[in-house]
C-alpha cells in the first residue's frame, strides 16, 4: 500500500516508524514522497464537485496519484532497499544489547559518508571526517558528536531518552529526524521531522524546542538563540550532493575540501569573493573544481602535490 494512504489511514501511528526508515534511506524516496504529497494536498483543496462527473474526476485524480506513488515505491523496493529496513527484530529496544557497546567510537575518513545502525534500531549517518562516541546504557541512549556532521533517525518504541551532546548543548529527540553540524565549537541544528529540545549543558540550563524546518545556530557560549525557519539549511548531504545559494567561492571550496582525500581546491584573490549558486557532488573534488571554473570563467592549475588552484583568466 502507498505510504501516503497508510499514514493517513487508521494505522498511521503504527506505520510512522517504518515510514521514517524508508524516507531517509535514500534521497529518491524523499523526492518521490514530497512531490506526490504536494500533488495530493492540491487535490484536497479543490472545491466540492457539483456533479457526479466532477466527483468521479476528483476520485480518479486521487487514484492516479496513489497509483504513481505505489509504482515509484515498487520500483525502489525491487532494488532491495525496502527489505533492508524492515527487520523488526533488530528494531526492537534492547538495553541488554546496548550494554555491549559502551563507549564505542565511530568515525569516517575524508571523502566518506557512512550510515550506522544503532542497537536500538536508530540510524546515524556520519558525514565526511566526522566522529561520534556511543554511550548507550540501561537508562538512556546518549551519543557524543565530537566533530563533523551527522543525521539522526531515531527509532520509536524505546522508553530511554535519545540524547545527542554536541558542544555545550544536549539535543533531546522525540522519535524524529534531525541534523547536527559541529564546526569550530559552533553547532547548527536542523530539524527535518518530529520534535527536538535543545538544552544548555552549563549552569544556565536553558532550553528551546524546534519545529520541522527550523534551524538553530548555537555559539559555544551565550544564550540559546531562537530557532529560525530555514528549509534551505536542510541539505541532501547524505547523498553527497550539496546545494549552494549565492555563496562565496571561498566557502564553496571549503565545503568541497572537507571531502578531499588528496588535493584541495584553492581559491585566492578577487575570485574568492565571487558568488556561486548551484548543486555539486562535493565528494568528487576534481569534477567540482572543473564545474566551478567553468561557471566562474576561471582556469585550473594542478600542483605537484595534487592541490587544485582556480585562477582568474
Amino acid at each position: 500500500m502507498a505510504w501516503l494512504a497508510r499514514l493517513r489511514g487508521p494505522t498511521g501511528a503504527v506505520d510512522h516508524a517504518a515510514f521514517e526508515d524508508w524516507y531517509c534511506a535514500d534521497p529518491r524516496h524523499a523526492d518521490i514522497y514530497d512531490a506526490l504529497l504536494d500533488s495530493w494536498d492540491a487535490t484536497e483543496q479543490l472545491p466540492p464537485s457539483r456533479s457526479d462527473d466532477d466527483r468521479s474526476r476528483g476520485s480518479a485524480t486521487r487514484a492516479v496519484l496513489v497509483g504513481l506513488l505505489a509504482a515509484s515505491l515498487i520500483a525502489i523496493i525491487g532494488a532491495g532497499v525496502w527489505t533492508q529496513y524492515l527487520d523488526r527484530d533488530q528494531r526492537s529496544a534492547s538495553p541488554q544489547l546496548a550494554s555491549r557497546y559502551p563507549g564505542e567510537r565511530r568515525e569516517t575518513a575524508p571523502g566518506h559518508i557512512e550510515t550506522i545502525r544503532l542497537p536500538d534500531g536508530s540510524r546515524v549517518t556520519l558525514d565526511t571526517a566526522s566522529r561520534i562516541d556511543l554511550a548507550f546504557s540501561g537508562t538512556e541512549r546518549r551519543i557524543h558528536l565530537i566533530s563533523g556532521r551527522a543525521r539522526f533517525a531515531v527509532a520509536h518504541g524505546d522508553p530511554r531518552p535519545f540524547i545527542v551532546t554536541a558542544g555545550a548543548q544536549d539535543v533531546v529527540a522525540h522519535g524524529t529526524l534531525f541534523d547536527i553540524f559541529l564546526q569550530d565549537e559552533r553547532a547548527a541544528i536542523a530539524l527535518i521531522e518530529g520534535k527536538i529540545e535543545v538544552r544548555r549543558t552549563d549552569h544556565d540550563g536553558a532550553s528551546r524546542f524546534l519545529a520541522p524546518g527550523e534551524v538553530m545556530r548555537v555559539e559555544r557560549s551565550g544564550p540559546l538563540p531562537r530557532p529560525e525557519p530555514d528549509r534551505s539549511a536542510i541539505q541532501d548531504w547524505p547523498s553527497g550532493m550539496q546545494r549552494f545559494t549565492d555563496a562565496s567561492l571561498e566557502s564553496v571550496a571549503a565545503a568541497c575540501n572537507r571531502y578531499a582525500a588528496h588535493g584541495p581546491i584553492i581559491v585566492t584573490g578577487a575570485l574568492a569573493s565571487k558568488r556561486f549558486s548551484g548543486t555539486l557532488d562535493v565528494r568528487d573534488t576534481r569534477a567540482a573544481a572543473q564545474l566551478l571554473a567553468s561557471a566562474m570563467g576561471a582556469k585550473i592549475e594542478v600542483a605537484a602535490d595534487g592541490a587544485i588552484r582556480l585562477i582568474e583568466q
